[in-house]
């Protein structure tokens, strides 16, 4: 950001929090500044294939591709998720993400060799214990960790190049930050449609478009993958299926569907099942339903979400009750705990497209005959991430549940 518009943003926030507090001392912006991480360190290309730009980076050729050489002062001209035009004076090196949903931002933004060193601070949302970035990328918390729902007031000292959040965050937090003049870009990532748009997007950020198209391909290859094998089966052997949101919020014990728009029914539909709920529902969120109502659809398969990570333990104790015993999915063994490791693949995170194909092998078994879920994890990783063998066996195999 330029001096005179981080002077601008200081005077501006000086007399809005004068008004209420008087000339309370400011936040030290050093204080907050993480110290860079080196992208070798966190971004481990050992034991990758042969094949492979991170095999061919481990070798010692650094593919274009995944290193591009960096031009700081390069204009940027992109347009968001909110169809804004955006024009960045030069690559930004200093990016911070706030908001909801951060931990998926994060997750989408660190497949780019380059957040390693450029995403310098963000908010800590995360929905199990463990932490993708802080463990894998960020294990010494050299990283800013900001409080939720950060303002403009307490992004500002960051002095960042750019703040990224999702698109329902700008009437909250966004537009504040806009009118003091720090740049904002918001990103969607609801669909596998807008999620291409985005990783463009972040490409563009980055300064690594190829690096998007080769990501972009490699999610287009994995749905066509899906989409091939279950070609030739007829839509009368697509078994009816619910996808069930578990939560235990506040000790009581609810049960959710998606409606049509998410995600989790797009990925029963890819997948060659039938949403029985997608037609019975008219709602904008997660819709609360009842074991009654469930009864009635009674599927042939029910995948369970648990976001604590905490799903198959969940359909471990309703196996157990005789009122869910009812259930054809319960008496044919399908009903399902939602696979997840650092978080459930069922979200508009970079873990979709293994979402879909466990999905699928579990809608159309005869389609996916000797599939090996460890090695899909671990080429996900891989390819998708550039993590080396010993990093995905250490850190990422021991957290996996479901599958």
């Amino acid at each position: 950001m330029k001096p005179y518009k981080w002077m601008s943003i200081c005077v501006t926030l000086a007399l809005l929090t004068g008004l209420l507090a008087g000339c309370a001392p400011s936040a030290t912006p050093t204080a907050l500044t993480p110290a860079p991480i080196k992208t070798e360190d966190a971004y481990p290309l050992e034991a990758a294939s042969p094949e492979s730009p991170a095999a061919t980076a481990a070798a010692g050729e650094v593919p274009a591709e995944l290193y591009p050489p960096e031009e700081p002062d390069r204009v940027v001209r992109l347009t968001d998720a909110l169809g804004r035009a955006v024009e960045l004076p030069g690559l930004p090196m200093n990016i911070v993400v706030v908001g909801k949903a951060t931990s998926l931002l994060n997750n989408a933004l660190f497949l780019f060799p380059e957040a390693s060193e450029r995403v310098k601070a963000y908010e800590q949302r995360i929905q199990t214990e463990h932490d993708f970035i802080t463990d894998v990328f960020d294990p010494t918390g050299a990283k800013a960790s900001l409080a939720r729902d950060a303002n403009a007031e307490q992004v500002a000292p960051l002095n960042p190049d750019l703040v990224i959040m999702k698109t329902y965050m700008r009437d909250s937090i966004g537009q504040g930050m806009e009118a003091i003049g720090i740049p904002v870009v918001y990103l969607d990532m609801e669909t596998p449609e807008s999620l291409y748009t985005d990783l463009r997007t972040i490409g563009a950020i980055f300064g690594n478009p190829e690096r998007a198209e080769a990501l972009v391909r490699l999610y287009q290859a994995n749905t066509q993958r899906v989409a091939d094998a279950i070609k030739d089966v007829p839509e009368y052997a697509y078994p009816t299926t619910v996808v069930l949101q578990y939560s235990s919020k506040g000790g009581e014990i609810s049960f959710k569907v998606p409606p049509a728009s998410y995600l989790q029914t797009t990925l029963v539909e890819m997948a060659g099942g039938i949403p029985v709920w997608k037609e019975s529902q008219n709602f904008g969120g997660w819709a609360v339903i009842t074991l009654e109502q469930i009864a009635v659809w009674d599927p042939q398969v029910i995948f369970l979400i648990d976001y604590s990570g905490n799903a198959t333990e969940v359909v471990e104790g309703l196996k157990q009750d005789p009122t869910w015993q009812n259930l054809k999915a319960v008496q044919s063994n399908l009903l399902l705990p939602f696979p997840s490791d650092f978080l459930s693949w069922d979200q508009a995170d970079a873990r979709w497209g293994m979402g879909l194909l466990w999905m699928a092998s579990k809608l159309q078994p005869g389609q996916f005959e000797g599939i090996n879920f460890v090695d899909e994890v671990k080429a996900f990783y891989r390819d998708y991430y550039g993590l080396g063998d010993a990093v995905i066996t250490e850190k990422v195999l021991p957290l996996v549940k479901g599958l």
